[in-house]
């Protein structure tokens, strides 16, 4: 009797997991070709709810902090948008909390990848008062992120991205920002482990070749 009470609660646990696996995979599918501040705004709320519900797993957490920094980079007034930077912070810290442990190296360049990309939107909110503070801690993760995993897509995206934006008097470089865009798009090629695995970033480095 306890043997078959065991075969049901690990067929139950089995397939609740598999039930959360596809609804992160459909999230991360709409991700995929989200554009709009509702698009963003309704899928940083699912990744919220699910990183809730899974505090075990970084994937969440790190999808949530991602839509959270898209949404503060689409923001108009600059307030507004540091507060989605603040609440992505809270969420990319989580995942941060979850990878570092197991010191796998490609996921915590994928998380330090996004604490970059979290601070250059509180850079992009205003830039001649935030531009000191947390230009030098965006580019401190984003060399993490590159240290970790030199063939990460989106961080050689991000870091042709800083390149193209900074005035050449400050180290800005538009030819070596098309060199690592080209680089990106090269390793954008290559199949994501799973349809969970990050994905993001392709459309825009092609925007950025073009």
């Amino acid at each position: 009797m306890k043997q078959m009470i065991s075969l049901i609660a690990v067929f139950f646990m089995l397939n609740t997991v598999k039930a959360q696996d596809q609804q992160l995979a459909t999230a991360v599918a709409k991700l995929n070709t989200a554009a709009s501040i509702a698009d963003y705004q309704q899928l940083a709320n699912e990744f919220g709810r699910m990183a809730a519900a899974e505090p075990a797993h970084w994937l969440p957490a790190y999808y949530a902090a991602y839509s959270n920094t898209k949404l503060a980079f689409l923001q108009k007034d600059a307030e507004r948008a540091m507060q989605f930077s603040n609440i992505a912070e809270e969420q990319i810290k989580k995942a941060e909390a979850i990878v570092k442990p197991g010191g796998n190296q490609k996921e915590l360049a994928e998380v330090y990848t996004v604490y970059s990309f979290m601070n250059r939107s509180r850079v992009e909110a205003d830039p001649m008062t935030n531009g000191r503070k947390y230009g030098p801690i965006a580019g401190a993760h984003l060399g993490k992120a590159r240290q970790l995993d030199p063939t990460n897509p989106r961080a050689l995206y991000l870091e042709g991205l800083v390149k193209f934006k900074t005035p050449a008097m400050w180290g800005g470089d538009k030819k070596k920002a098309k060199e690592l865009f080209e680089q990106a798009l090269k390793q954008f090629e290559v199949k994501p482990a799973s349809a969970v695995a990050p994905q993001w970033g392709r459309a825009d480095c092609e925007k950025m070749i073009k």
